[in-house]
């Protein structure tokens, strides 16, 4: 085969390969679709499906109460506190009553010179 008669079926693959179709025999659609008001019986039904649909999903949207999910501790699991409030946080040993040696700060403690 020489490289002229080759570039044909090259170039053939090559067209039929391409993400886009780009040979002349294809299906092309045109024109434009028009879609005119109808006052079919069977248009006014499904319209007034279609209003009664809508009335239904307001009054539902009204009348439900939106209710707040429960604030669960991420701690102890709990639903009587939030996280940042559980009573396992809350050091009782440092009170104001506690010794001063659990009080201060123990990783500045340098003595002096």
């Amino acid at each position: 085969m020489t490289p002229a008669s080759a570039r044909g079926p090259i170039e053939k693959m090559t067209s039929n390969s391409q993400q886009f179709n780009m040979r002349s025999d294809a299906i092309v659609v045109r024109g434009v679709h028009d879609v005119g008001a109808s006052d079919s019986p069977e248009h006014k039904k499904l319209e007034s499906k279609i209003d009664a649909l809508a009335a239904l999903v307001s009054q539902l949207a009204t009348s439900q109460k939106s209710v707040a999910p429960a604030k669960v501790c991420g701690i102890c699991t709990s639903i009587n506190h939030p996280t940042d409030a559980c009573p396992s946080l809350q050091d009782s040993s440092a009170g104001p009553d506690a010794p001063q040696e659990y009080t201060s700060n123990i990783y500045n403690n340098i003595p002096p010179h």
